[in-house]
């Protein structure tokens, strides 16, 4: 298991049409943090932090990874970024980075929460 922190919560961070979640590490541009949820690992992950399957929990929710990204592991672990969806349509396309995550439930978090990859 590998935890993080987050640090910061962009202003517009949780898009009212959209169930998802756009993790990044403080190396995220200005621009983009306003939009992303900002967490550091506790320790540099190795190997891959995602597999269908695994679990992880953000806050004291938790979710089954239902698919992932061909880019979702390396981004994650080089640049703490992933989009997490929580509702994404059947059918729909997964972006390259991004991990679909069931329940279909988004969690509300605050500075200070932990995320466990549980893998």
């Amino acid at each position: 298991m590998i935890k993080s922190t987050i640090s910061e919560i962009g202003e517009f961070s949780y898009f009212e049409d959209e169930p998802i979640i756009i993790l990044f590490n403080d190396l995220a541009p200005e621009g983009l943090r306003e939009v992303c949820i900002i967490h550091n690992f506790e320790e540099k992950p190795e190997g891959d932090l995602l597999k269908v399957g695994s679990k992880i929990i953000f806050g004291e929710k938790e979710y089954e990874v239902v698919e992932i990204g061909h880019t979702a592991n390396k981004t994650l672990r080089e640049l703490g970024h992933a989009s997490f969806y929580f509702d994404l349509d059947e059918g729909s396309e997964l972006l390259p980075g991004s991990v679909s995550l069931s329940p279909h439930v988004l969690p509300l978090l605050n500075v200070g929460d932990s995320i466990s990859f549980i893998y």
